[in-house]
This record gives C-alpha cells, structure tokens and sequence, in this order.
C-alpha cells in the first residue's frame, strides 16, 4: 500500500531572532498524526539537528517546498491548543505595524507555562457549550467616554471610583448576550477596584484577571480558560488586551495616557494602538475612558473614528490658586491646607496631592542652596526618609560624604520637600488625625474613617464617602517636565485627585499658570487637548505624525542613514549620540506611510542583525565579532523627545 500523504506544521520558532521571524515547514511524523492540532506548541529541530527549539503550530498543510528535506516535529509542549489563529493573526499585524517580531508579541500575550496547573486544570474536564452568539451590526460602536469622576458604593459596602461600576456594567451588558469584554487599565490598584465591583455584580464566576498581583500558576490557569471557548470578563494591566477570548464583543480602557502603558518590551506596541488593530480585526465594539483625553485619542475624535460622549459636570469647587505654590527650595507648606485642611478634616477624610514622594525629593547645599549632585554621574541627590541614607535618583549608589561643586560646603539641606516630609509637617499641625503617606510603594486601596492622605499622582486611594476637601500641590513642577505631554499629563493628574473628591466639595489646585488654571476651572479639557493637537499638526510631531527612533551604533546609524533619508518622511533628526557606543536618529512620517516605512526599517533590522561587526581595538584580539544591533521603537513620543 502506498504510504499515507506527508503531513506539515508550519510554525513560527520561539526565536529573538529577527531574521527567524516567519513560518518554517516541519514534516509530521506518523507518531504524532493524531495529536498535533493549530495553536499547540512543539519543539523543533533547528539546522543540523543539534539545536532545539520551541514553537508554535499555525498551520497544518499537505505540501511544502522544502518536500522531503523537511525535518521532522520532534514532539508537543502542550495538547492545549494555546494560540489561537485569531491571536496570531493580531501578533502578525502588531509585529508588522511596529517594524518588530510576532514571536515578540505572542511573548507578551501568552503567560508562562505551569505543568502541575495545566494538568489539573485538564483533569477538571471543563466542557464548555458553544455560546449563541447573536446576529451583530458589522461596524460596532467606537467611543471616547469623557467620565465626570466620583465615587460609588457598591452593593458590598466597599467604595470605588465611578468609572469603575461604568466599565462592569458595560461587561455584564455584553455577557448578557455571550460576548466577552476585555478591561485594560493602568495597575492594580485599578484591577482591584474592579474585581471588587464584578464581585459585587456576582459576575465573579465569569471574570479572570491577568496581571502580576496573582501567582503565575493562576495566571496560566486563567489563561487555559480564556483559550477554552467561553465568554468571559477579562482584567488586566497592558498586555491583557491580547487576551484571546472567545466571542470578543468590546475592549475598553482605562486612562490611555497613563505612564503604566509605555510598553518596556519589543516591539513597544501600546495598548491603545494594538485595541485599534484588535477591533479592525473582529469588529467588536471600542470604548476609551478617562478624565482628560490624551491627544492620541483626541485625534481620533476629531477624525470622527470615535464619538465624544461627556458626562455631566459634577457640582464641584475647584479652585486654583497660585499663590498656594510653594517655593521650590522651602519646605514651608500653603498656609490654605492648615486653614481650610482643619475645617475639612471634620467631616471626612482629606487628600493632598504631592509630586514626590520620600522625605526630600532633592536636597540642596545648606551654605549656598545649590542642587546637591552625585559625585559619580552628577545626578540629583534625595532622601527618602528622614534618618535613612542619601543616594542619587539616577545611577542608586549612596552618598556618604557630600561637597558642594560651588562652595565645597557639607552639609545637606532639603529642596523640594517629597511627601514624607509634608506628613510629618502635618502631623504636627494635627494633633489627634491619621496622617497617612501613599506613594508607589504602598498597596492602600481604600481608607475609612478621617485620614489625612498625603499620596503622589497615581497612587491616591479612595475614600469612604470621597473626600471633604482636596488640595493638590507642586503644580508648577508637574508643568516643568522636560515632557512633549507635560499640560496634558499635569491636567490629568490634577483630574484624578479632583475625582476623588464627594460631591460639593472644594478642591485647590496650586501652580497651574493661567491657561492650565482656566481649563482646571472650567473642565473644558476636550478643547484644550484638541488646541494642542493643532498646534502638534502645524509642528509635525506626534501624534499628529508618527514616529520611528531607531537606536544603533554611530557607524551602524551613519551607514542607514541614506536609506532612511530615502523613505517617505516628514522629517529625519540625528543622529544624536547618546554614549560612546549608542546613538539615536528619530523619523517622522505621515500615518498614510506607515506600512511601507515599517517594512523598510524592519528589513534594515534583519540585515543589521546577520552582518557581524568587527572587535574594537579595546576587545582582545581573540574575540569573536559581534552582531551589529538595530533597534527601532515606534510612536512613543514619551520617548522620542525626552
């Protein structure tokens, strides 16, 4: 009898690679004709055979080109059917948008593996019923949700910000109809207020979170889940709107401007972009939040891909005051938190926002004033407790024996004061209250009771009830960053305290310069975010253009340049050497290039990564050449013009 037609897996290798990023064809063995199934991940035999590695099934073909020079599949990871062609095809597209690899992206959207809990989430033998998807509109709605802020109590009793019972309504609306919705938001404490009101809701048994707060066995679990066909509510952080489930019917996310969502990880996609790419894909509805529209998605807006839908203005007293701004270099505190702190402190718990947290967030020279800096690498000197040790904010080490570049004098004293040391200040001032510092450090969600909360943007918690009284410092600093989005991010910082606040309450806000102070005063933060969205146009920066910043050495870079200089652009800055061995060139393009600029700086990337690079004099004259590195991130102006 003839033997059986040859069977291939095409797979992708789980390769850093770039010059590996694409399908290969490996023969089926008979041993594993009735096993290998599309998503599964097998391991493989690279060149001669010596070398294994791992990938993943996307493809079950009867003919390849390589015929019999085809190696064989050596054996299966797993019999979970972990990806999904829906979440390779979306990797694909992210990996092609970004001039990056897929197996990059599949890296950030599929957990790590945990035997012992995968097999005994098998032994459950979960059957999950096909959901009855109903008939839905081809193109879903796509919208920016400007929320008013507030705070809710849920059927629990606990506290969360209104936006929270906004997202899990939405949720529950789609499970209703056996669609699954995926939530993104910026860190736990988010997930945490939301797991709280899914609970609340009684939708627990319907929700998985994937985020770093839970162990990595429950993470792998969570996801075996996801993959297994059932309508689910997702909560995550960044790379949770990767999530694969099955019968998608929105993605929504918090705060898209929030600092949480730069992506560190090749090939940098932020969540915003990749939630666009995922709903062009499948076709579910898009729903983007926040207090403040970051400029990315105030630009869509006025493109009229999403619609502007605002909340009511809540009856709130905000109030800023400039002349509550302290000097940089005192550590006095505005005498408007002593006088109306006390009046406020007796109805409820009161919030001051600081930039900084630790006890001095800079420290000066006590003789001259000059800024403190470390002997090594001239940056900034802090300390983050009152009797705990001076180190740098920018390479770590301690300083023990500080002299001032100016006037050679010793001795240290406080700049701008950080958070710790404004609650020991008014601790002293309240004799009898809970004074309590929240910085990034600290996992308080929620207080009770009256607190005098002093906590840095971001990491503020909610109060029962919300609080009497709000009083945001230091606005001048969060205007002064060196930051293309610094009014934006200050805005939105200042919001974010503000929406914490019960209803009828004052909040002061000092340092905010006049424009910022109109806006804060007004709430109109729609037009001044469009305002400066125009003036982004007229200056070609981004996110009215994109932007590419490919990283590489002088000579890599000098050698590129020419055929960077030939592709479509706005314009092309650098390089700019940023070591000895690195420097940086940033490309600005049109959106409509986009596709063709990224296909030239990822071919650029691969032929980089195959041509070695000669030893330095300084290697030893042994050494082997190194591989000349490329690198490229895309549309991350955070990172661009800082």
């Amino acid at each position: 009898m003839p033997g059986a037609p040859t069977l291939y897996a095409r797979v992708i290798l789980d390769s850093p690679l770039p010059q590996l990023d694409h399908p290969f064809d490996y023969a089926v063995p008979e041993r594993l004709r009735g096993e290998i199934r599309v998503g599964q991940k097998v391991i493989v035999p690279l060149r001669s055979g010596k070398r294994r590695c791992d990938a993943w099934v996307i493809d079950l073909v009867d003919e390849s080109e390589f015929g019999s020079k085809a190696a064989d599949v050596e054996s299966i990871v797993s019999p979970v059917e972990i990806l999904p062609s829906a979440l390779y095809e979306l990797a694909r597209s992210i990996a092609d948008r970004q001039a990056g690899s897929a197996v990059d992206v599949l890296r950030l959207a599929i957990p790590a593996r945990y035997v012992r809990a995968e097999s005994a989430f098998l032994a459950l033998d979960r059957v999950v019923a096909p959901a009855h998807v109903p008939a839905r509109e081809p193109s879903a709605d796509k919208s920016y949700v400007q929320h008013a802020g507030g705070v809710s109590q849920l059927t629990t009793g606990q506290w969360v910000p209104r936006w929270v019972t906004a997202f899990v309504e939405r949720a529950a609306a789609q499970l209703d109809l056996s669609l699954s919705t995926v939530c993104v938001v910026p860190d736990f404490r988010d997930i945490e207020h939301l797991m709280s009101a899914v609970t609340a809701a009684g939708l627990s048994e319907h929700t998985v979170r994937l985020d770093a707060g839970i162990s990595g066995q429950e993470r792998w679990v969570n996801y075996l889940r996801i993959v297994s066909g059932e309508s689910l509510i997702v909560v995550g952080n960044r790379s949770s709107v990767y999530a694969p489930v099955a019968h998608l019917g929105l993605i929504q996310i918090w705060d898209d401007a929030n600092d949480s969502f730069h992506e560190p990880l090749a090939p940098y996609a932020h969540p915003r972009d990749v939630a666009l790419v995922r709903q062009s894909h499948t076709g579910c509805s898009l729903v983007f939040s926040s207090l403040v529209p970051s400029p990315a998605v105030a630009r869509l807006v006025s493109l009229g891909f999403l619609k502007h839908d605002a909340e009511s203005r809540r009856p709130l007293k905000i109030i800023p005051t400039d002349s509550m701004a302290q000097d940089s270099g005192s550590a006095r505190i505005p005498p408007a938190v002593f006088t109306q702190g006390r009046a406020a402190i007796s109805e409820g718990s009161v919030l001051v926002q600081v930039a900084k947290p630790g006890y001095a967030s800079t420290l000066r020279c006590a003789s001259c004033r000059s800024r403190a800096a470390c002997t090594h690498c001239a940056g900034p000197l802090r300390q983050a407790k009152q009797q705990g040790p001076v180190s740098c904010r920018w390479c770590g080490r301690i300083s023990t024996q500080f002299s001032c570049g100016s006037c050679h004098g010793h001795t240290l004293a406080p700049g701008a004061s950080g958070g710790e040391k404004i609650a020991e200040e008014l601790g002293r001032a309240f004799p009898g209250v809970r004074v309590l510092p929240v910085d990034a450090s600290a996992d308080v969600i929620v207080v009770e009771g009256k607190t005098l909360v002093i906590a840095t943007p971001g990491t503020e918690p909610v109060a029962a009830g919300g609080y009497a009284a709000v009083f945001v410092l230091d606005g001048e600093l969060a205007r002064g960053r060196e930051d293309i989005d610094a009014d934006v991010d200050a805005l939105n910082q200042w919001m974010s305290a503000a929406a914490l606040a019960r209803d009828n309450a004052t909040v002061y806000v000092s340092g905010t310069g006049p424009v910022l102070g109109r806006v804060i005063a007004t709430g109109d933060a729609m037009n001044f975010v469009t305002s400066e969205l125009s003036s982004r146009e007229a200056l070609a920066l981004p996110p009215a253009t994109r932007v590419a910043v490919i990283t590489a050495t002088p000579q890599v870079l000098e050698s590129v340049r020419a055929t960077l200089e030939a592709l479509p652009h706005r314009s092309v800055l650098g390089p700019v050497g940023l070591d000895a061995d690195t420097a940086r060139l940033i490309l600005t393009f049109d959106y409509r290039d986009g596709a063709a600029v990224a296909t030239a700086l990822r071919a650029l990337i691969v032929t980089t990564a195959t041509v070695p690079r000669k030893p330095t004099p300084a290697t030893a004259p042994t050494a082997k050449p190194r591989v000349s590195r490329l690198s490229v991130r895309m549309d991350d102006a955070w990172l661009t013009l800082n």
